[in-house]
């Protein structure tokens, strides 16, 4: 019954952290595509203003 329970608890930590890892790269990389997105926004409005 031990084993058991070792073996659901080692289960459900490592879907926990897989999730944490998950999240946590889906967040870094929405930071950058709205830094890219920022950055492209600010050349434009560079290109039209030296036009």
């Amino acid at each position: 019954m031990k084993d058991i329970l070792d073996t659901v608890i080692l289960i459900m930590f490592v879907i926990m952290v897989a999730m944490f890892i998950i999240n946590f790269n889906r967040q870094q990389i929405k930071k950058h595509t709205d830094r890219i997105e920022e950055n492209e926004k600010k050349n434009l409005n560079k290109d039209k203003i030296d036009e």
